[in-house]
Parts: C-alpha cells; sequence; structure tokens
C-alpha cells in the first residue's frame, strides 16, 4: 500500500506543478527513467519514498530540493 500511495503522490504532484515525469525523475533522484518504472510496476526502497516526499515537500514549499 506505501507504494501505491507513493506512486498517487507523484502523479498528483506532476499534475500540479504540470512537471514532465522525465525531469521529476532527473530533479530528484538523477534518473529520468524513475518515474516510467514506477509506472510500469516498479518498486522501490523506503529510503528513496522518504527522500523523494521530503524533496517534494521542500520544492513545493519553495526550498530547493535535496
Amino acid at each position: 500500500m506505501m507504494m501505491e500511495n507513493f506512486k498517487t503522490a507523484i502523479e498528483d504532484y506532476l499534475m500540479r506543478t504540470g512537471m514532465k515525469p522525465s525531469k521529476f525523475g532527473r530533479e530528484f533522484l538523477n534518473d529520468p527513467g524513475f518515474v516510467y518504472r514506477l509506472r510500469e510496476g516498479g518498486e522501490c526502497r523506503p529510503s528513496t519514498i522518504e527522500k523523494v516526499k521530503k524533496s517534494m515537500a521542500e520544492k513545493e514549499h519553495g526550498q530547493d530540493a535535496a
């Protein structure tokens, strides 16, 4: 369930910001294929989920994403 919530959060972020999936992956993880792999059923580590969630929150609140 955690993975599905994470995927939904990314899709919501992309819709709100208008960011392209490849830019999202490149910006947050230096991996332009990240979102595409998730959409195809890929999984990622809990540490990656936390890193991305934190970076999305920082970016939306006007801070630089780490």
